[in-house]
């Protein structure tokens, strides 16, 4: 099997586990959000990731428009 069959397929099955975790463990206000956000190291985590992923999701919305722009332009010409 190749590399994207076996990735598919993994994500496939990491959604249907997602899926039936129950709401009250994963929801927003849940009892385990709670804990994680309460404790020291969970907070820590949850900024390092944040100052992590943030710039990266920025960086790939401006090349996104970027490159629309440059598709409309090269189909008006």
């Amino acid at each position: 099997m190749n590399k994207n069959r076996l990735l598919g397929i993994g994500l496939t099955f990491l959604i249907i586990a997602f899926i039936f975790i129950q709401p009250a463990y994963a929801g927003p206000g849940s009892k385990l959000a709670k804990a994680i956000l309460s404790s020291f190291w969970g907070l820590l985590f949850f900024i390092g990731f944040t100052i992590i992923c943030l710039p990266m999701s920025i960086y790939q919305y401006v090349c996104g428009q970027l490159e629309e722009q440059r598709q409309l332009k090269n189909m008006r010409q």
